[in-house]
């Protein structure tokens, strides 16, 4: 998935060194300034201020005679195929959602493809706010086929999606073909989260197959891109997310 159209050269730069301090241990020294704006292909002022604005936010500390080092240490946390209710309450977080927005849409021929329906079927598309401990961590937005849920629209959405299809209609959810990229919030989902337009964010494309091997729900996920980690293994037997999340205590 490429990255969202028009970054500027300030997000750029941020994106750049916020992968590198979720990417490095704490108190690791960062590149010079001058290599980082050759690494960002933007001018060194630019990266200065980047800089600068993440010492404010005290994930990065500037020592004289001796350069800046990365100061933040959020928690790391393994993550496989788990709902985020469940993951977040492994983690002795409270979950909870808020239903943003709950509509009934039409499949294009793209999401037609990927579901197996006709084009034109009908789908429950939701967006919820997803938050653990009463902090927002991110914006959830699925696809459901209707075709697949009969009386969906009556269930209760707030709680994990994976136990209620499990519970209601004996879908479990065994697999998923995940795509993940660096991007930049659009106004809504900035505001929605409550943070900076300019916030780095992950987003993430889900396709969630059952146990029959069928694709049966589509997600797209836009998390606070400093709260989080991705670490992959090119074994697919032992592939694996983690992720790095700040404390929300």
């Amino acid at each position: 998935m490429p990255l969202v159209n028009s970054v500027t050269a300030s997000q750029k730069a941020r994106l750049h060194l916020l992968n590198l301090i979720v990417s490095s241990p704490q108190g690791s020294r960062l590149p010079g300034e001058r290599e980082l704006a050759l690494d960002c292909k933007v001018a060194r002022m630019t990266v200065r201020r980047a800089i600068d604005q993440l010492i404010q936010e005290q994930k990065l500390e500037r020592r004289a005679g001796s350069g800046t080092f990365i100061t933040y240490a959020p928690i790391m946390h393994e993550f496989r195929l788990k709902s985020f209710t469940e993951e977040m309450t492994s983690l002795g977080l409270t979950p909870s959602s808020k239903i943003l927005a709950f509509k009934y849409v039409k499949a294009d021929s793209i999401k037609s493809s990927l579901l197996n329906v006709p084009i034109g079927s009908v789908l429950l598309k939701c967006t919820r706010l997803r938050l653990a401990d009463g902090v927002a961590l991110g914006v959830e937005t699925v696809f459901l086929p209707t075709a697949y849920f009969p009386g969906i629209k009556e269930a209760d959405l707030s709680g994990s999606l994976y136990t209620l299809l499990l519970e209601r209609y004996g879908i479990q959810i065994i697999n998923a073909n995940t795509s993940f990229s660096a991007s930049i919030p659009t106004q809504e989902v900035a505001d929605q989260l409550d943070i900076q337009k300019n916030r780095a964010c992950l987003q993430l494309e889900m396709s969630d197959l059952d146990q029959n091997g069928r694709i049966i729900m589509l997600a797209n996920c836009v998390y606070i891109g400093d709260q989080y980690k991705l670490n992959l293994s090119p074994n697919k037997e032992n592939s694996e997310m983690e992720i790095r999340e700040k404390d929300v205590s």
